[in-house]
């Protein structure tokens, strides 16, 4: 008996430990991000920019402790283990859920959350579990692991600086797949990307996705029948769209792909999830990374300019809520550019692009997917 408490107690001490060393990780990489900010941006654009946090982080509430006393007693040594192998890991290993019945004084999700995720987390009106939580399906109980739980992207603030504009007319193999010259045909249309020349649509698919690494697709269109996927590099045991399997076969031997797509390929990690639900298609930043999303839905259809949206590692954004805002045309000094498929998302992993960066298109993001949404053309 005496061995089991002293367990137990070990465990729950490793746990409180990796909260602090959670909390020093953040203050060193808030210090440092801020440092690099300052001394990258001219002093008219720092003052226009917004600090990451507008509200102070919560300072740690007196019940948090109880919380944490009280979630420890609930939990049995396996529960403990699993909980302490996802906060060891970052969420690697972390598909079981850790399910308690809810607490009367505290909701388990927010403090959790706040213990070894973000500090600064406030309601759980910020939180949105993840395709991969089964307890989010048993109304009594709530999951304690937080990393089955994803921030909120607070889409109601202006968006990044991370508009795309052309400064001159594309040739068709600069752009995007799912973008088109005007003056494209039929015909083209079959052959494109879209549909890789196969008009057969599966009517259990729900969307398609492909893998691009700049401008060259690699590997075939993957089917999605399931309400949710995953899409990652090399993740063990991981079920989903692999990336790394599809780029065994690419390249002809003695030709390998660019530096730069070998060095971003290591930031996919575990990629993201796409999942379709009641008010939309979410996708789920699941890697260490930040991904980058342009989506019809999101677009401001008064606005000239493709929005291109950064989704903070951890955060997940409703891409796709099912009223596109139609094929629209863009104009570019005087040129016509456009339209875009109404039902494709492009996500670009850690790169983002536009004016601000020396990549203006997304063909010249090293690693990236296009998700074709029902129907596809």
């Amino acid at each position: 008996m005496f061995m089991f408490r002293r367990r137990r107690t070990a465990l729950a001490k490793r746990l409180w430990k990796a909260r602090v060393r959670r909390d020093n990780e953040t203050r060193c990489a808030e210090k440092t991000s801020s440092a690099s900010a300052a001394a990258a941006q001219p002093p008219v654009a720092a003052a226009a920019t917004s600090p990451p946090s507008a509200h102070p982080s919560p300072p740690v509430e007196s019940d948090e402790r109880q919380f944490r006393n009280a979630l420890f007693k609930r939990l049995d040594d396996r529960q403990l283990e699993t909980l302490l192998r996802a906060v060891d890991t970052g969420g690697v290993d972390a598909a079981e859920c850790v399910a308690v019945r809810p607490f009367l004084f505290a909701d388990p999700a927010v403090i959790c959350c706040r213990l070894w995720r973000w500090p600064d987390l406030r309601t759980v009106e910020q939180l949105k579990s993840t395709p991969s939580c089964q307890t989010a399906k048993q109304p009594d109980m709530l999951c304690c692991n937080p990393y089955h739980w994803s921030r909120r992207c607070e889409i109601e603030r202006p968006p990044p600086p991370y508009s795309r504009f052309v400064k001159e007319k594309l040739k068709p193999e600069d752009r995007a797949p799912s973008e088109c010259s005007w003056d494209s045909n039929d015909d083209e249309l079959r052959g494109s990307f879209s549909t890789d020349g196969d008009e057969k649509q599966n009517e259990q698919e729900w969307c398609k996705v492909a893998y691009w690494e700049l401008s060259q697709r690699v590997g075939r269109l993957f089917p999605v029948e399931t309400k949710s996927v995953n899409v990652f590099w090399n993740v063990p045991l991981g079920t989903g769209l692999s990336l790394a399997a599809l780029t065994q076969h690419h390249f002809s031997p003695g030709q390998g792909p660019p530096e730069s797509v070998l060095r971003n390929r290591t930031k996919i990690g575990q990629g993201l999830a796409l999942s379709r639900e009641e008010d939309g298609v979410w996708a789920y930043n699941l890697s260490d990374w930040p991904m980058f999303v342009n989506s019809p839905t999101l677009d401001d259809p008064d606005s000239k300019s493709y929005l291109v949206f950064r989704v903070p590692s951890g955060h997940c954004l409703n891409i796709f809520t099912g009223n596109p805002h139609g094929d629209r045309i863009r104009y570019s000094n005087g040129v016509r550019v456009g339209p875009v498929d109404p039902n494709a998302v492009r996500i670009s992993f850690a790169k983002g692009w536009g004016p601000k960066y020396s990549r203006q298109e997304i063909t010249s993001c090293p690693t990236w997917i296009e998700v074709l949404l029902d129907p596809c053309r």
